[in-house]
């Protein structure tokens, strides 16, 4: 566990491979807490809600739509700040050059 949790030092132009932890995650954003995000928030919408009754059916209600709505922003909000500290310990001159230069 500890050495897929630590990301091996390599060159940033070159991209070192994603790990196992990495791509979960990356997965996990991308297919599940986003459009979770997105549904739920259409879920709770009044229009969408009057057009698509069985949206807000599938969620149980306003309730359960705003609370699986919240936990899905909480999740991708602490991804956000795992990603910027993790810029911040790589170093943030070096990760900002890579990325706009390519360096």
């Amino acid at each position: 566990m500890k050495s897929h949790l630590r990301p091996e030092p390599g060159a940033i132009a070159a991209g070192p491979p994603y790990g196992i932890v990495q791509r979960i995650s990356y997965g996990f954003i991308l297919f599940i807490a986003v459009p979770l995000m997105v549904i739920t928030g259409l879920a709770m919408a009044p229009a969408i809600t009057a057009a698509l009754p069985f949206l807000l059916d599938v969620f149980g209600g306003y309730q359960y739509a705003r609370t699986v709505h919240f936990f899905s922003f909480c999740v991708i909000l602490l991804f956000f700040i795992v990603h910027v500290a993790m810029v911040v310990v790589a170093g943030f001159g070096r990760q900002m050059r890579a990325m706009i230069l390519g360096k």
